[in-house]
C-alpha cells in the first residue's frame, strides 16, 4: 500500500520556477541550474525504483516516499521507507552515471566518469545512518522495536558498481533497481513471526505522516537573492521571452508572435513560489504588467483562487494543492 505517494517536493518546484525566470547573467544562475539538474536526476532515479516497489503486495507493505523527520536537532530524509509486520527497510536511491568503486580500507566511494575520478559520499553508509536515525526516532516516539534493514539502490542502468573482494558487508547492502524486489523478498522470507500487529502498524504510519515536514525553504533567501532579481512580466510558454504584452484579451509575445489566453497562469504560480504565497490585485497587476486593475480582477477571478477580505482589501492565496 502506498502510504505516502511520490511527488515533487516544494523545494524542487521552487527551483524549477527559479531556473525558469532567473536571468542567465545572474551570478547565482549556474548554482541554481546545477542543483535543479541534480535533484531532478535524483527524482527520476527514485521514480524508476518506485515502479518496482509498486509491485509489492498492498496487504503486506506500507511504502513511504521522501519522509523528512526531525530528530531533535536536525532533519533527516529517507528516499523510501518500507514497513511491514516483520521489519522496516530504508532505501537510499542514487542515479549516478559512470563507475562506482567501494574501497574497504577507508570506507570511501570513488566515482569515475568522463575520464575523471572523484570521491563521493558512500551511499551505503548514508542508508545505514538513516536507518540508525529512524530507529532512534521510533524509540523516542514509544514505538515497538523492529529490525530496520537498509540498502543503497542504484537506479542508473548504465552505472557499473565495483566492490573490493571480501567486502561482504558492503555487498550485502547494495542492489540495482531491477533486483530490489528480490532482495526485499529474501529478507521477508527470513522472518517467521510478526513483530507488529495491525494496530501498531497503523499507529506508526500515522506518526510518520503526522511528523513529516516537507523541505519548503524561501528559495530566494537560500541563494541570497531578492524579489528584485526576478524579472516581472508574463513569460512566453513557447520561447520563454519576458514580458508578453496584453492586448484585446490575449497575451502576445513580441519575439515569436505567440498569442495565449492563459499564459498568465504559470507566471502567477511562479509568483507564489518565488515571491510570496499571497497577493493583492494591485501587486499582481504590477507583476504581470496588466494595464488596469479591472483587467487584473477579471483575470484573477477566472482562476478561482482562494481569498480573504472584502473587495477593496481582498488578498488572494496560493491554493493548497
Amino acid at each position: 500500500m502506498i502510504a505516502k505517494e511520490m511527488r515533487i517536493t516544494p523545494r524542487m518546484e521552487k527551483l524549477e520556477a527559479l531556473n525558469r525566470r532567473l536571468p542567465e547573467l545572474n551570478p547565482k544562475y549556474p548554482e541554481v541550474v546545477a542543483e535543479y539538474k541534480r535533484r531532478m536526476a535524483g527524482y527520476r532515479g527514485e521514480k524508476s525504483v518506485y515502479f518496482y516497489l509498486a509491485m509489492l503486495p498492498d496487504k503486506d507493505y506500507l511504502i513511504f516516499h521522501g519522509l523528512r523527520l526531525f530528530d531533535g536537532q536536525y532533519y533527516f530524509q529517507i528516499d523510501f521507507l518500507l514497513l511491514c509486520a516483520n521489519f522496516a527497510m530504508v532505501l537510499e536511491v542514487k542515479n549516478m552515471a559512470g563507475e562506482l568503486s567501494f574501497e574497504k580500507e577507508f570506507n570511501q566511494t570513488m566515482c569515475k566518469r568522463n575520464g575523471t575520478e572523484e570521491r563521493v559520499k558512500n551511499p551505503v553508509l548514508q542508508a545505514k545512518l538513516q536507518a540508525k536515525k529512524l530507529k532512534v526516532w521510533l524509540r523516542e516516539h514509544t514505538c515497538p522495536e523492529i529490525p530496520i534493514h537498509y540498502f543503497f539502490v542504484n537506479s542508473n542502468e548504465k552505472t557499473i558498481i565495483k566492490v573490493e573482494p571480501k567486502d561482504d558487508q558492503m555487498t550485502l547492502h547494495i542492489c540495482n533497481s531491477e533486483n530490489v524486489l528480490e532482495r526485499i523478498e529474501q529478507i521477508g522470507a527470513y522472518y517467521k513471526k510478526d513483530k507488529l500487529d495491525k494496530k501498531e502498524l497503523k499507529k506508526i504510519k500515522r506518526l510518520l505522516l503526522t511528523n513529516h515536514t516537507p523541505d519548503d525553504p524561501d528559495i530566494l533567501q537560500a541563494y541570497d537573492l531578492s524579489p528584485k532579481d526576478i524579472p516581472t512580466g508574463v513569460q512566453c510558454p513557447d520561447c520563454f521571452t519576458i514580458p508578453m504584452i496584453y492586448k484585446a484579451g490575449k497575451w502576445c509575445c513580441v519575439k515569436c508572435n505567440l498569442t495565449s489566453k492563459t499564459a498568465h497562469v504559470p507566471t502567477i504560480n511562479d509568483y507564489f513560489l518565488l515571491i510570496k504565497p499571497s497577493f493583492t490585485n494591485a501587486e499582481i497587476c504590477e507583476f504581470l504588467h496588466i494595464p488596469t486593475i479591472h483587467i487584473g480582477h477579471k483575470i484573477i477571478k477566472s482562476m478561482n483562487l482562494p481569498y480573504t477580505g472584502t473587495f477593496k482589501n481582498r488578498v488572494y492565496h496560493q491554493p493548497k494543492s
